[in-house]
């Protein structure tokens, strides 16, 4: 376990008191090291369950579940509720580590944000270490999408980034940057304070660093941002500068501002526009500036965005997730902006990546597409995976779709294995509750058709947390790659073949 400084402590102690100046955690980090035996994987049944042939799960960590090192001095690691973004990479040796973060918080009574580090074994599956790189001194609220950042984006040493799906804690909705080589927690508040969803980071060949953050705020009040850095560094110190999209006036009907005047016939184009803020309390990021600045620029409005994934054949283009607003109405059409969610695709200009060349609906949940509150995404070079938040009881479970970019399919490959608060199974073709709550691909580390998903089972009461949080799961799921096996076949109800 990381040991903290003296001089780290008595800073976030004083965390509340922080306005623009960066928070930064120092962090003795030792390597994780295999312990002593053959590792560990959860006894806990798969809370996903396959609709597509060739799709499998392996559970490997079940919330609740305890790992104790071998020295007592380190302490014993428990997988806390609230799994959200994860990342993977290998570390050579035949093993790999996986960052998981949890959008726990003090209102839980599980305290707040942490981000759980496991060192796994490629070739068996099993954990054999564990520990926390965010262990909650940080005071981090409901930490939510993630990234990692390594060398195909601009840094030279790999960063976790991960964003506060809040504004309640003390530091008031952030982007957290973990080196997950030293240890070091740094927060960001330069990218905005607001509920951020996903910093992404698009490899432009230019050298600056491009992050794309997206905005889950309420309906009118969620933007698309970038910022723009001239390196690594100058990313991670603030020196750099902060954009919200702001489309351009379509050619046909009014300029509304909103993103439904974006149309499967009707590409938009337009322009990320700097924010330029004013101060809050000593703090030119605070939420109400950077959210005056936007609306003074007449920054595009979404309903609420979700996720964003790179396109992997274009390195100026990527996919982004609005999850749907049923209440929030289109003046001039009588109809919401977006009822059950989007899916967009953006291209930037190679060489000015401020300018749209192309804002483009791909996929509409209230235009004959399957799909229902989209959320999270990820990408390979053959498909795009989605998967649904519903956020209530009564429609369906959460699935992950796929989006298959040469037949242009879309395709139901999994859905939550729901249970009712009591435990019960609940009655086809309803649910909702739970939350396949983060994807990315893993085929460099598992090989093709390898993904890690988490799952958020918020009103399953059968922890050690006593209901605080609920359950929820990490697991590895293995698809059919596109190309090699494209047959939908109706899997064995609630049940998952292994993993080999």
């Amino acid at each position: 376990m990381k040991r903290r400084t003296p001089g780290a402590i008595a800073l976030l102690l004083g965390v509340a008191a922080l306005t623009v100046a960066a928070l930064t955690v120092a962090a003795v980090r030792p390597e994780l090291r295999p312990w002593p035996g053959a590792g560990f994987r959860t006894q806990g049944a798969s809370l996903l369950r396959p609709l597509f042939r060739g799709v499998a799960f392996t559970p490997l960590a079940t919330v609740g579940d305890s790992l104790v090192p071998p020295t007592p001095e380190e302490g014993r690691f428990l997988f806390l509720p609230m799994p959200d973004g994860t990342a993977v990479q290998s570390i050579g040796r035949g093993l790999a580590e996986i960052y998981v973060a949890h959008g726990t918080s003090w209102e839980d009574g599980v305290g707040s944000g942490r981000v759980s580090r496991l060192l796994l074994d490629q070739e068996t599956r099993r954990i054999l270490a564990a520990d926390w790189i965010v262990d909650g001194v940080e005071s981090f609220e409901r930490l939510s999408g993630a990234t990692l950042a390594a060398t195909r984006e601009g840094f030279l040493t790999p960063h976790f980034l991960v964003g506060e799906n809040s504004l309640q804690g003390p530091n008031h909705g952030v982007v957290a940057a973990v080196s997950v080589r030293s240890g070091i927690v740094t927060a960001l508040p330069w990218l905005g304070r607001f509920q951020h969803q996903k910093a992404l980071l698009l490899p432009f060949s230019n050298g600056r660093v491009t992050a794309i953050l997206t905005e889950a705020g309420d309906p009118g009040r969620s933007q698309l941002y970038m910022y723009l850095a001239q390196s690594d560094t100058d990313f991670l110190g603030g020196r750099g500068q902060l954009y919200v999209l702001r489309a351009d006036s379509p050619r046909e009907g009014p300029d509304t501002q909103l993103a439904s005047m974006v149309k499967k016939t009707r590409p938009l184009t337009g322009r990320f526009v700097p924010v330029q803020g004013f101060s809050v309390d000593g703090d030119p990021m605070a939420p109400s500036a950077v959210e005056t600045s936007a609306q003074a620029v007449r920054a595009l409005q979404f309903a609420r965005l979700g996720d964003a994934a790179p396109d992997r054949l274009n390195p100026s283009a990527f996919y982004l997730a609005d999850q749907g607003a049923e209440n929030w109405i289109d003046p001039v059409s009588g109809r919401p902006v977006t009822g059950d969610g989007r899916i967009y695709r953006i291209e930037l200009d190679a060489f000015d990546p401020t300018i749209v060349k192309d804002l483009r609906l791909l996929l509409d949940g209230d235009d004959a597409d399957d799909l229902y509150r989209p959320d999270n995404l990820e990408t390979d070079d053959r498909g795009l995976m989605i998967q649904e938040n519903p956020g209530r009881r009564g429609l369906h479970p959460s699935r992950i779709l796929r989006w298959d970019f040469n037949t242009r399919r879309l395709e139901p490959l999994a859905e939550c294995a729901e249970r009712d608060p009591q435990g019960r199974s609940i009655p086809e073709g309803t649910g909702g509750a739970w939350e396949t709550a983060g994807i990315v691909d893993a085929s460099s580390v598992f090989g093709a058709g390898t993904w890690l998903v988490t799952v958020k089972a918020p009103n399953d009461y059968s922890s050690p947390f006593h209901g605080r949080g609920g359950s929820g799961q990490l697991l590895l799921m293995r698809t059919p790659v596109l190309g090699e096996e494209t047959e939908k076949a109706e899997a064995p109800a609630g049940k998952s073949a292994p993993s080999k």
